[in-house]
């Protein structure tokens, strides 16, 4: 009997030893252990689990068949389903499905959130390691043809595919056939701080056509790699048939194909109505097929004649196609911003830059208007630094539109610099800013300078050298902060992503004449000025023209804590009622 029951014991221990998943639940079986996320889904769908229920991810699964999770009704009766790892623990739900890793086939309020301390920490990984032919995907957000997946989170997840040529997506929100418009809605899809590579698609989120899908939130998540084999190898993300959405803080880096259609760091299209993309860095994106096709950075498409999208504080760089002297629609060059239809678009305060040369001579533009964009006024165009610095042979444009000059409701304030020989097309070559100005209309506080930047990486502006640029924006609505989520100016906003400020002094010369004083420097907690009128407030730059302080004084005698910022050298612009002062300090 002592052998039988200790037999028994061991016999328990080991499976619980070798469970991998730990769940629990507020009805039903109330707690349950599998060796797999399949299992824990099967059983849910059996009815076993129900209530609220968190799956605790406590090591590594190898995934038999695809874990497949379906709406909650019938049989199946749970109100949430939150996945997450371990307290500590550091794992990966692998398959080699040829359809998909995850299923939420219809399944609402389901959350998979990959840290393992609460936090934004990325401990859980998704992969899908089905490297042949076929059409697999990591995760599929699914509806069924009655049904849609609403209330879906994924945040702080690895989502890793077998290839960048295998791997369709690595989310994919769709309808009940693969890659399908969605049947019933799936509103209110989340990705934020993923880690997206190994795919053809970081995200595909494509709603239904008639009632278009609502509150698609994708923002903070990084797309793709620098290095080659982790790359997205068609483009980094795309939404179609989707209203009140936002893209936003993602950073996508890496997105190369040879493809015979159009590559694109983000692709908004189809139905899409009233969408937000902002503050997103989008760059080293290629299309190197030698036939001369085309890639984009932020690519619109929109079908709706009011789609009310609103671009602004993106950067893109990095933009290239091979090159098709020949035409300059979307599928034949490299361009930063792409509007290829629909109506409606406000284009504000993005700093393109096109720095990465084509192989062979071409039309490649920081932004490019396609003739099936007819609309009258489709275009406002606002506040934006679009920069060709590309040397290869042939046209290289600022602005580039096979479209009337009446698509544009607003055209000015921008600045506009091409190392070729003219500044834009628009039915023939512009070479100056004055030609420009006559072919589009408007721009008459347009500029036509070459921006120096912080770095050939980083688009903030620098703070010497751009005396020309500084303050010739102009102030819209819809926009308040830059992308380092700083104020704009209320009046005389910068253009491009970044507010910035251009200093004249090196040293405090004019400072001591204007009986403007200061100590001590070098600080290394607070910093005292003393001025003959009062100081509006004092605001504190880095080298790179990033804002980082802005302290309201209001008074003759002020303070400022330079404790919240790291030990470097610093600029200090004083503003008081009569004049603007800027002084270079050093943190200790």
């Amino acid at each position: 009997m002592k052998k039988i029951l200790f037999c028994l014991i061991t016999t328990i221990a080991a499976a619980n030893f070798n469970a991998q998943i730990s769940l629990t639940a507020t009805a039903g079986t109330t707690t349950g252990t599998y060796t797999t996320l399949k299992g824990a889904f099967d059983a849910i769908n059996a009815g076993t689990h129900q209530g609220a229920i968190t799956i605790n991810v406590t090591a590594s699964t190898a995934e038999t068949a695809s874990a497949v999770l379906n709406g909650s009704g019938g049989v199946v009766s749970y109100t949430s389903v939150l996945i997450k790892p371990g307290t500590g623990v550091n794992a990966t739900i692998s398959s080699a499905d040829t359809v998909a890793t995850l299923k939420l086939n219809g399944a609402d309020n389901v959350t998979i959130d990959g840290s393992n301390n609460g936090t934004s920490t990325r401990n859980l990984t998704i992969t899908n390691t089905y490297s042949a032919a076929g059409t697999p995907v990591v995760a599929w957000v699914a509806s069924t043809t009655t049904d849609g997946a609403q209330n879906v989170t994924f945040k702080n997840t690895n989502i890793i595919g077998a290839t960048s040529s295998g791997t369709v997506v690595g989310i994919i929100v769709s309808g009940s056939a693969l890659g399908a418009a969605a049947e019933v809605s799936n509103n209110n899809f989340v990705s934020t701080n993923n880690l997206f590579n190994k795919a053809q698609n970081a995200i595909f989120a494509i709603g239904n056509a008639t009632v278009t899908d609502t509150g698609f939130m994708i923002k903070n998540n990084v797309i793709g790699s620098s290095v080659v084999a982790d790359k997205m190898g068609f483009r980094g993300l795309a939404v179609q048939n989707a209203k009140n959405f936002e893209i936003s803080g993602n950073v996508i880096t890496g997105v190369s194909t040879s493809s015979t259609s159009t590559s694109a760091g983000i692709l908004v299209g189809a139905a899409a109505t009233n969408g937000l993309v902002f503050n997103n860095k989008i760059s080293d994106v290629s299309n190197t097929n030698t036939s001369g096709y085309g890639a984009a950075g932020l690519y619109f498409n929109c079908s709706s004649a009011v789609a009310n999208m609103i671009a602004y504080n993106n950067t893109i760089s990095g933009v290239v196609g091979y090159g098709y002297a020949a035409g300059g629609g979307v599928a034949d060059n490299g361009n930063g911003i792409v509007i290829g239809a629909g109506a409606g678009y406000k284009i504000y305060y993005n700093t393109v830059v096109m720095d990465a040369n084509q192989t062979v001579a071409g039309r490649p533009s920081a932004l490019n208007v396609i003739s099936t964009v007819t609309a009258a006024g489709a275009i406002d165009l606002r506040n934006n630094i679009f920069v060709n610095k590309q040397t290869q042979a042939g046209d290289r444009y600022a602005i580039y539109s096979g479209a009337a000059n009446t698509v544009f409701s607003t055209i000015n304030y921008n600045d506009y610099f091409s190392t070729g020989a003219a500044l834009g097309y628009i039915g023939s070559a512009r070479p100056a800013l004055s030609d420009l100005q006559a072919g589009f209309g408007g721009n008459v506080n347009s500029v036509s300078v070459s921006p120096s930047f912080a770095s050939a990486t980083d688009f903030h502006l620098a703070t010497s050298g751009n005396a020309a640029l500084d303050n010739k924006g102009t102030p819209v609505a819809e926009v308040t902060l830059d992308a380092d989520g700083m104020a704009r100016n209320a009046t005389t906003p910068d253009l491009g992503g970044y507010e910035f400020t251009n200093l004249v002094l090196a040293v405090n010369d004019v400072a001591a004449k204007n009986k403007l004083n200061y100590y001590p420097n070098p600080v290394v907690d607070f910093i005292t000025i003393n001025n003959d009128s009062k100081i509006r407030n004092v605001e504190v730059y880095n080298m790179s023209g990033q804002r980082l302080i802005n302290e309201t004084v209001n008074a003759e005698k002020g303070s400022v804590d330079m404790r919240k910022v790291p030990t470097g050298v610093y600029i200090l612009k004083v503003n008081s009622e009569k004049d603007s002062q800027s002084l270079k300090i050093i943190k200790k």
